[in-house]
């Protein structure tokens, strides 16, 4: 079983591994292009189902009683909203943007909330990218740490997003401020491993805790990944991401993404869903590139902003090198 303990240089970071690069045209056949289309004079799509999610979940459409206000959270107590799951009965999606910047040879990566006036934006999180002395690529996260690329580490981020395998096909997240081995395992990302010449696009799958279950204790070095490829529970939610369409005649590989908030293609953009027992999907989480280094990030139950950020940061590591 591989070591999750970190050792870390800090900045050592292999720009070989990294898979930012859009316009590489290795990736070309890989991209999923965004459908846009007219949205109601309200700015959402309209006819889009809230209630198709499974039993599991049981999601419920927002009703008048929905009192759950991100916004007055966030401005009340930040650290609080950014670990709070949101509230079944609020179907409505938290709208952020996620923003990538390069400092040097530093990779930082910050989370905007968007407020009802589309140019009000808090600073949610910030996550700074790094390689550990083995090989594998590690995310810190933090809150209300200034100077990112400098000051986030170890010691003061409030959770970490670590690959697995070198290659970077699985993540775990680690919430730091949980020292026991279960719950400190938050989620975790699992991409398919991806053959260089294929022209598929990428294939994951995300595990949750069930909050309403209990896991057996884990032994050292295990992680909720083992435990669930043995089978050895049921208490995890999983969530895939939605197949994108083929289209024949442009041989290209569409989404048709909620609200025209994903701009461009990328090989980075997704939705994940949650499918009932009549095989209805519903979108729970989605995220795509807007510019080169601003993309659109939008979750509801059953995440967290640290579990949202965490999924899209998984986007940024190299898995085409298999």
């Amino acid at each position: 079983m591989e070591e999750l303990a970190s050792q870390t240089t800090e900045n050592l970071i292999d720009e070989n591994l990294d898979d930012d690069d859009d316009n590489d045209q290795s990736n070309t056949p890989t991209k999923i292009v965004p459908i846009l289309h007219q949205l109601s004079s309200s700015g959402f799509d309209q006819n889009i189902s809230l209630t198709k999610f499974s039993s599991r979940l049981e999601l419920k459409p927002s009703t008048d009683d929905d009192s759950f206000n991100a916004e007055n959270l966030i401005k009340t107590d930040l650290n609080k909203y950014v670990q709070t799951l949101i509230p079944k009965d609020h179907s409505q999606f938290i709208q952020c943007h996620l923003h990538r910047k390069k400092d040097g040879l530093t990779k930082i990566f910050s989370l905007y909330f968007i407020g009802e006036n589309q140019n009000d934006q808090i600073l949610l999180l910030n996550a700074r990218k790094h390689s550990t002395i083995a090989g594998h690529v590690e995310f810190y996260i933090g809150v209300n740490i200034e100077n990112p690329s400098k000051n986030l580490n170890e010691a003061n981020c409030i959770a970490k997003l670590r690959s697995k395998k070198i290659l970077g096909h699985e993540y775990i997240l680690l919430n730091n401020q949980d020292t026991s081995t279960n719950q400190s395992q938050a989620l975790a990302v699992i991409y398919d491993e991806h053959i260089r010449a294929s022209k598929d696009p990428r294939k994951m799958t995300v595990l949750l805790h069930d909050t309403g279950a209990s896991i057996r204790q884990f032994k050292d070095n295990e992680t909720i990944i083992d435990e669930w490829r043995a089978g050895r529970s049921n208490n995890f939610l999983e969530f895939k991401n939605k197949s994108p369409t083929f289209n024949e005649e442009s041989k290209i590989y569409t989404i048709n993404f909620l609200n025209n908030r994903i701009k461009q293609p990328s090989h980075k953009n997704f939705q994940l869903i949650s499918t009932n027992e009549h095989d209805e999907e519903s979108v729970i989480m989605q995220f795509g590139r807007i510019d080169e280094n601003t993309f659109a990030l939008d979750y509801r139950y059953p995440f967290t902003a640290i579990d949202a950020f965490a999924i899209a940061l998984s986007s940024f590591h190299n898995r085409f090198r298999t």
